[in-house]
């Protein structure tokens, strides 16, 4: 919505100072011209700066990134914009030079624009640079007279007896999916269950953990680290494991203060 919302004011800007020739039409005009224009580059724009950050080859080099983005995006939007011209103002012959001064002129707008919305995520990258995870506090002991509490990273009774028996006593640090089987990672080792993962986590209390991503379930006081490697979120677990955090996790690992 803000992409679109910053494409939308930038076409009422462009058709308020009459750009790129059109200050002879009347306004109403203009501004139905420039939305016509503006609206299918911002949800190109979209779509495109989805797959190059997805990608995340160039994340560590946000411009060069943006500059890529609004290459992808001029290259299609140009053919676009030559169409609304022709339906709006009417054009002559298409030559190979007027398909050049339309993409140069689509290639600055385009540029600018992802410029816009690259400074306006700015904090978003921010809030995602490298921290370690805070542990939570210690609980105090029960009581004498109260029962012992269960460990909550013990392995769940139906997951532990599918595990042999030098690895039934470790704490759960993550549950890795593996083709039809998942691997039960702990600190003792870890094997492989045939298992699915829903009916793993179904076993599991959800505030000792959580599903991070598709494949994985980690553990949440076994996280030590989380950094980024080629623009993925990861969180380093003891033993050299690194488990991999979707998109969708990121920002409710935040609110739950994992992050």
């Amino acid at each position: 919505m803000r992409g679109i919302a910053i494409g939308m004011i930038a076409a009422a800007v462009l058709a308020y100072l009459g750009a790129m020739g059109t200050q002879a039409a009347p306004f109403l005009q203009r501004l139905a011209y420039w939305a016509a224009v503006i609206l299918p580059g911002s949800l190109l724009g979209l779509g495109v700066n989805a797959l190059v950050r997805g990608w995340g080859g160039l994340a560590a080099h946000r411009w060069v990134e943006a500059g890529l983005v609004a290459l992808l995006v001029s290259l299609p939007h140009s053919f676009v914009v030559i169409v609304v011209s022709a339906l709006f103002f009417g054009l002559g012959m298409i030559t190979p030079l007027v398909v050049l001064e339309f993409w140069l002129a689509v290639l600055l707008i385009a540029v600018v624009l992802t410029a816009i919305n690259y400074l306006a995520t700015a904090h978003q990258v921010a809030e995602a640079a490298v921290t370690p995870v805070p542990q939570p506090a210690p609980e105090a002991p029960p009581a004498p007279a109260e029962p012992p509490l269960a460990d909550p990273s013990a392995l769940p009774a139906l997951l532990a007896e599918k595990l042999p028996h030098r690895l039934r006593a470790g704490r759960l640090l993550a549950i890795e999916a593996e083709d039809h089987y998942l691997r039960v990672h702990t600190d003792l080792g870890s094997d492989l269950v045939l298992m699915r993962m829903a009916d793993a986590c179904a076993l599991l209390d959800d505030a000792t953990g959580a599903r991070v991503h598709r494949s994985w379930w980690v553990a949440r006081d076994a996280v030590q680290a989380v950094r980024q490697q080629s623009g993925r979120m990861e969180l380093a677990l003891p033993g050299d494991i690194s488990a991999p955090v979707s998109r969708s996790m990121q920002p409710v690992l935040r609110r739950q203060g994992w992050l």
